[in-house]
């Protein structure tokens, strides 16, 4: 059985407010799930750890498509503080999906405040821009699928409706974000083939696709190429074979062996592992916001 590590939070309510009003706001506090709902699926995958491992495969689809490519290229400093980039991404993206609702519509802003000069020309001299409803869904979609396929390779297969369910709390991300309700896939079928319809046709890696998922699978050059040999194969195995060739991922035998002795092994991990261990700490305080 997991310990659960108590955690104090401090709520702030106004000075001059009664003892009974102060109560109330506290009470409010405390209560406020957030945009999703209680028992929201997108809460229960993404509370565990082990997701992030499945984060690089979520970029380097997103960077298949040129046009996010070279937003990236252009605007990020992925190059320059890597680490920063990423912990500044989950930190946001994680306040979304287990903060308060003011809270979480804070990070949603910030995210579409970054997005607001992200705009440029591409390689092949299209033009884009970070707030393209297109590209908004793209990324969602390569979150949201990478995540799901991640999870249950370790967890075991969600049922349909809570499959359904999650891809439905993808959404309501994406229409903070500016998504209109009429370009998104209806059910996770429909997600999963218009991902495949993606990467036959829009989302083809070009150079500088490739240039940017050299720097994101290999931050820094001076670390030998096989000491990142593990994650890249986690990567590797959560891609589609096209990418994996296009982004020169070996996929060999070996490969294939160690990415399924990492799954093996994250399911004892799960079965003994702490809270404070599994989980990250965003869901740790949501739950003794709301308990």
């Amino acid at each position: 059985m997991r310990a659960f590590r108590c955690v104090r939070i401090r709520y702030e309510t106004p000075s001059n407010a009664n003892p009974n009003d102060r109560m109330r706001l506290t009470l409010a506090s405390v209560q406020d799930i957030g945009i999703l709902p209680r028992d929201a699926v997108a809460r229960r995958l993404n509370r565990e750890l082990f997701v992030a491992l499945g984060s690089t495969a979520a970029v380097l689809l997103q960077m298949a498509h040129p046009l996010v490519a070279a937003g990236v290229d252009q605007h990020s400093d992925f190059r320059r503080d890597p680490f920063g980039r990423f912990h500044r991404t989950a930190n946001t993206s994680l306040d979304a999906v287990f903060g308060t609702t003011a809270r979480a519509r804070r990070a949603l802003r910030r995210i579409d405040a970054r997005h607001v000069s992200v705009q440029g020309t591409a390689e092949d001299g299209r033009p884009y821009r970070a707030r393209d409803p297109q590209l908004l869904l793209w990324v969602q979609v390569t979150l949201v699928l990478t995540s799901l396929r991640w999870y249950e390779l370790v967890a075991g297969r969600l049922p349909p409706a809570d499959r359904q369910r999650y891809w439905d709390e993808g959404k309501v991300f994406a229409r903070e974000l500016g998504v209109p309700d009429d370009l998104f896939p209806r059910t996770i079928g429909d997600l999963e083939r218009y991902e495949r319809d993606m990467l036959a046709t829009a989302a083809v890696p070009d150079i500088t696709s490739r240039g940017v998922a050299r720097t994101v699978l290999h931050p820094f050059a001076v670390v030998p190429d096989a000491l990142y040999w593990p994650t890249d194969v986690i990567t590797a195995g959560l891609l589609p074979p096209t990418l994996r060739e296009a982004f020169e991922l070996r996929w060999g035998m070996a490969e294939r062996f160690f990415f399924h002795f990492v799954i093996r092994a994250l399911r004892i991990w799960r079965a003994i592992a702490p809270e404070w261990l599994a989980f990250v700490p965003h869901a740790r305080l949501y739950d003794e916001r709301v308990r």
